[in-house]
């Protein structure tokens, strides 16, 4: 895949993720602008301060944790009329359960194409993911390993309820952004998700939705790739 689909792609999916965030910025509240602009602030200044100001804390934990906490306990505090996370739909009460899904014949042969399609789209990002890490921390991977490491995933995520997935370029690059070099670091993000989601969720329910709007943002103008509108 030459250097320009590469590039097009990774700029494609920041001007999307940027996108995805609009529908929540529609007909907004002044508050809500107001913690999107706080969180902004946050989220670029703080690494920056920690440089100026020579403090190791505000350079090791990431700013976009201390968005969500700084937002999450403002909008409680003042008792702002944010939409939080709990409002965009229930959240899992129990770990997933394994199951076999029921699969006949007839399924198999309506499946089949679409299955094709979303399995190549899937490597086809997830290997241009791995070239993109590769570019930012100098060092190469294997893409055959990258690629059976994906359909393991998704044949055990099938199997307890999940859908397909693939490499996600905005994890990835905010994963390398803040320190994430070894395989612990894509699985620690699983399993602390894990645990936000259900051990968690009485808390998760309650951070601000602009807060979540506000990394995005951030990840979509890291992800661009900006030396290429030259």
């Amino acid at each position: 895949v030459s250097r320009s689909v590469v590039t097009g792609f990774v700029n494609a999916l920041a001007i999307l993720i940027f996108a995805a965030q609009l529908p929540h910025l529609h007909g907004a509240s002044a508050a809500t602008w107001g913690a999107l602009a706080l969180g902004l602030a946050l989220i670029y200044g703080l690494p920056w301060l920690g440089q100026r100001l020579a403090l190791p804390a505000l350079s090791v934990i990431p700013s976009p944790l201390i968005c969500v906490v700084v937002l999450t306990v403002l909008a409680s505090a003042l008792g702002l009329k944010l939409p939080t996370v709990g409002d965009l739909g229930q959240l899992p009460d129990a770990l997933p359960v394994f199951a076999l899904p029921p699969v006949a014949l007839d399924t198999l042969r309506i499946i089949l194409l679409p299955a094709l399609a979303i399995a190549m789209v899937g490597l086809l990002e997830s290997v241009l993911t791995a070239a993109v890490v590769d570019e930012l921390t100098d060092t190469p991977s294997d893409k055959n390993r990258e690629c059976a490491g994906l359909g393991v995933a998704n044949i055990a995520a099938s199997l307890f309820g999940g859908i397909a997935g693939c490499g996600m370029i905005g994890q990835a690059v905010g994963n390398v952004k803040y320190g994430g070099r070894g395989r612990l670091s894509t699985l620690f993000a699983g399993v602390f998700l894990l645990i936000l989601m259900v051990a968690l969720k009485d808390w998760v329910s309650q951070v601000p939705v602009i807060a979540l709007v506000a990394i995005m943002v951030m990840v979509s103008a890291s992800t661009f790739d900006w030396k290429s509108m030259r």
